[in-house]
């Protein structure tokens, strides 16, 4: 190949990275990613949610009703695999739900529509709802209980 072509090859890489970084609906984003995770339980009640980044432990939380789990990183695109993982639990009346769920993987999509910038979810009694940041408007994605683990 020579190098001409070579060099042209690179500049159109870099062109078409740097145009999906600020316009996410071109279907790639390299950045900084968000993962927000906020108590939407319709009857406010405490949110327990376990988090961790590939195998680092993120801590146990307990959130009250509008309170928020967030992470941030640097998405390398593929030069590093991330992904976030979290068990959750709440009393619903006289029982606990419990639930395992995988809401970030850099390898492959978790959700029905890719997140960019923000991955933000919303926990309600039914389950997981993820925001699509294209369209502004929540999905409906994982029911309770949940082992979404790839």
């Amino acid at each position: 190949m020579s190098s001409s072509k070579f060099n042209f090859k690179i500049h159109v890489f870099f062109l078409v990275a740097s145009l999906a970084r600020f316009e996410p609906s071109l279907g790639l984003y390299l950045g900084q990613r968000h993962v927000n995770i906020v108590n939407k339980l319709e009857y406010h009640e405490t949110l327990m949610i376990h988090c961790w980044q590939n195998s680092d432990d993120m801590g146990k939380r307990y959130l009250k009703y509008d309170e928020e789990f967030q992470s941030a990183f640097i998405d390398l695109f593929t030069f590093q695999h991330v992904n976030i993982e979290c068990d959750m639990e709440f009393k619903d009346g006289d029982m606990t739900r419990r639930g395992h769920f995988l809401v970030y993987d850099s390898s492959h999509d978790v959700r029905t529509r890719e997140c960019y910038k923000w991955c933000n979810w919303s926990v309600g009694t039914y389950g997981l709802y993820a925001y699509d940041e294209v369209d502004h408007k929540w999905d409906y994605e994982i029911p309770w209980p949940s082992n979404n683990r790839f």
